[in-house]
């Protein structure tokens, strides 16, 4: 018995031109029998119109003992997070810089996790972050205050997850994969891809509104919590029996 995981719509995973995204799109339209399986409901959508392809749907879990929660006081050096390989076009990291070239860095700690690439030469970083364990990735976020993910493309967005079940808070572009879980005003905050001045608002917002910070933190836990593995690892197990 053979069953594909698919992650994500890895063709968009490379630019127009390069050969890779033929021998993505192949692979939905294999000869092999196989059953396929998706981490995101998007994928359930796309691999039936586009390739009418059924497909189960296995949710993605957090392990919330390695994300523990820590209380934001919000006061001094607000500590914002950016995460991603730069190299990546999908991952958009530029833009996220471009959102920390507006803030006042008076007013700001910027920190940069990457598992692959350094910052590019522009980017504002004070603290540079790679190459950590994932069961040290949990003290990465709880140590700054807000989020900043602004991809085009994901199969399902761990970050904002991550970063609510730790009590911080995500500003997020919103894409197909994070739109499962994530909801503008009700768990985190989102702006237009590409808009960096309403970004820009969001995050001074976001410092200025202890009564939003509230909302936010508050049902960004409450959906962590929804996700832990211990509430959904017998579902995903049905799949494979």
């Amino acid at each position: 018995k053979r069953i594909y995981l698919v992650q994500g719509f890895e063709t968009d995973f490379s630019p127009y031109g390069n050969r890779l995204r033929i021998e993505a799109n192949a692979t939905y339209n294999s000869f092999i029998p196989l059953k396929y399986v998706t981490i995101s409901k998007w994928c359930n959508r796309w691999l039936k119109e586009r390739y009418k392809r059924d497909s189960a749907y296995a949710p993605n879990g957090i392990k919330l003992e390695q994300f523990p929660y820590k209380k934001r006081s919000f006061k001094g050096k607000i500590k914002i997070l950016i995460e991603g390989n730069s190299e990546d076009y999908y991952k958009n990291v530029d833009e996220s810089f471009k959102i920390i070239e507006k803030l006042d860095k008076s007013k700001y700690e910027i920190h940069y996790l990457s598992y692959q690439k350094e910052p590019k030469s522009w980017y504002y970083v004070n603290k540079f972050i790679q190459k950590v364990p994932y069961d040290e990735v949990g003290k990465v976020y709880a140590d700054c205050d807000i989020l900043i993910k602004s991809s085009i493309l994901e199969s399902f967005s761990y970050p904002p997850l991550e970063m609510m079940a730790t009590g911080g808070i995500s500003l997020v572009a919103p894409n197909d994969g994070n739109k499962e879980y994530l909801i503008d005003e009700y768990n985190c905050l989102m702006y237009e891809q590409g808009n960096i001045d309403m970004a820009v608002r969001q995050i001074e917002r976001i410092v200025s509104d202890k009564k939003l910070r509230e909302i936010l933190v508050k049902n960004g836990l409450k959906t962590a919590k929804n996700r832990s593995w211990d509430k959904i690892e017998k579902e995903i197990i049905n799949l494979y029996e």
